[in-house]
């Protein structure tokens, strides 16, 4: 707290006025680095110059650097384990907004997620110098769907979220070599999702049992069977879906609560193979397809294939 006062004084404080974010917590610690937060707000509160905080810088990797997982092949056990591990992102994100509400009640400080990404061990990389350029696969793609579905889930608190690095590196979504290019699975979630971009969230219910599954460490193990986030300008309605199973489909009834749909179209990415992997061979292994859209009034059913993520495009009547 001393060092972020020491430097930010120094701002200038007429327009047009800098954004000023505090380095914050390793949010993928064990115990989530929760004193990280309540020390820094509390040294900020007690005597001193008390500069404005605009954000506080968060990291959150799904962290199996020290771990036997592979990057390219694994089982059902790693698939889930690496889904499980990255969605406790939203319990980094409600524990320390909450601290952060009781030194901030009109939560002007917002929470910057400035680096997150799934980082495993080394030994898989593309080529010896290229330092953690990791061939990600439909897992990733999976886990960057959850994790996007959360930050919609929660962009009253989220002011920015950057994953780790975009070319040859973590959770990346691109690789390249020489004069070969290729576009990772994550790459395709990210184009899927922008069609949230500038919209508002809107307030999405979903209703389903947990899935039981396979665990190096837990033998009690569960994940949403479906999970998703939405958002809406004007008439357009996104919805982004997945359902993590490896091997059920899962029929979800759509509702609004008020209006009509008029129309609906919807995008998938999915593979028959939980390991499937763009690579420079095979550079479009992992492809998005035209997903159909059923329409009845004000609801709609769909079903989303196994290890799928899917996005909607909804016009309201």
């Amino acid at each position: 707290a001393n060092l972020y006062r020491r430097f930010v004084t120094q701002f200038p404080a007429y327009e047009p006025k800098p954004v000023l974010v505090a380095v914050g917590p390793r949010g993928h610690a064990k115990d989530l680095d929760l004193d990280w937060t309540r020390s820094f707000f509390e040294a900020m509160s007690n005597g001193g110059h008390r500069s404005r905080v605009d954000g506080l810088s968060i990291h959150y990797y799904t962290d199996f650097r020290k771990s036997q997982e592979h990057v390219a092949t694994f089982d059902a056990r790693g698939w889930f384990d690496v889904l499980r591990e990255g969605s406790r992102i939203e319990t980094v994100i409600e524990q320390h907004w909450e601290i952060m509400g009781k030194y901030d009640p009109s939560h002007h400080t917002k929470l910057v997620v400035d680096e997150w990404g799934v980082w495993y061990p080394v030994g898989e990389e593309i080529a010896p110098n290229y330092l953690l350029s990791q061939p990600l696969t439909m897992r990733d793609a999976m886990h960057t769907a959850l994790t996007l579905d959360i930050f919609n889930r929660h962009s009253d608190k989220i002011v920015m979220a950057n994953v780790a690095q975009t070319i040859n590196c973590i959770h990346s979504l691109f690789l390249a070599k020489g004069d070969q290019y290729v576009r990772t699975p994550v790459f395709f979630v990210f184009e899927m999702y922008r069609a949230h971009m500038g919209k508002q969230q809107a307030k999405l219910r979903i209703r389903c049992e947990d899935l039981t599954v396979p665990s190096r460490s837990d033998a009690a193990a569960t994940v949403p069977a479906l999970s998703g986030s939405a958002s809406i300008q004007g008439k357009a309605l996104t919805l982004t879906l997945t359902n993590p199973s490896l091997d059920a489909s899962l029929t979800a009834k759509l509702h609004l609560t008020a209006g009509d749909i008029a129309e609906g179209k919807g995008i998938i990415l999915s593979h028959a193979n939980m390991t499937a992997s763009n690579t420079f061979d095979h550079p479009t292994e992992v492809q998005p397809a035209p997903f159909a859209v059923s329409i009845k009034g004000n609801g709609s059913t769909v079903t989303v294939p196994p290890r799928s993520i899917v996005a909607l495009e909804i016009r309201l009547a």
